[in-house]
């Protein structure tokens, strides 16, 4: 049995099903867009990909953490901005997820992984201000930097575990 993959126009929302194991480049023969993968398989691969670059923002995260409590803010700032630019693909990955997918389930656990994601990438970019706000010497600003990530890990606190990419409901 032949695999079917589901394809949607962005420009007219035009629908095609291609037969075939390949990823064809479908074009839409109503108004000659490119069409992306559509449906909750598509939508989990996005996720996927989207799952290992959080886990991996999350470890440089950690790592930039580390650096700046103990005083490094150069080595932590670049951390901190590797992190940020690792949790914004995330961010992106989630956000094509959450619009591939056709059923609620999946869309539900895409969103939720957004969402959790958007805040850490929130929180890492007002860290690496801290970072450079104490580098200046402007150690006000670096407390005011601080506070403010810390309350975006507390919203990000609020959404549950990433589901794993394998668990993913259907």
């Amino acid at each position: 049995m032949q695999q079917t993959e589901t394809y949607r126009c962005e420009g007219c929302g035009t629908v095609f099903r291609v037969a075939g194991g390949d990823r064809p480049t479908v074009v839409c023969s109503e108004c000659e867009q490119v069409a992306s993968p559509h449906g909750d398989a598509a939508a989990k691969r996005e996720y996927r990909v989207g799952h290992a670059t959080y886990v991996e923002g999350r470890r440089r995260t950690t790592e930039a953490l580390e650096r700046f409590e103990s005083g490094h803010t150069t080595l932590a700032r670049g951390g901190f901005d590797d992190a940020a630019g690792e949790l914004e693909d995330s961010v992106d990955r989630f956000t094509a997820a959450v619009t591939r997918a056709d059923s609620e389930a999946v869309r539900e656990d895409c969103e939720r992984a957004r969402k959790k994601a958007t805040c850490l990438w929130q929180a890492v970019e007002w860290l690496s201000g801290a970072t450079y706000a104490s580098e200046k010497g402007d150690a006000d600003r670096a407390t005011r930097y601080r506070k403010d990530a810390q309350q975006r890990l507390r919203a990000a606190s609020e959404y549950d575990v990433l589901t794993a990419p394998d668990e993913l409901t259907d």
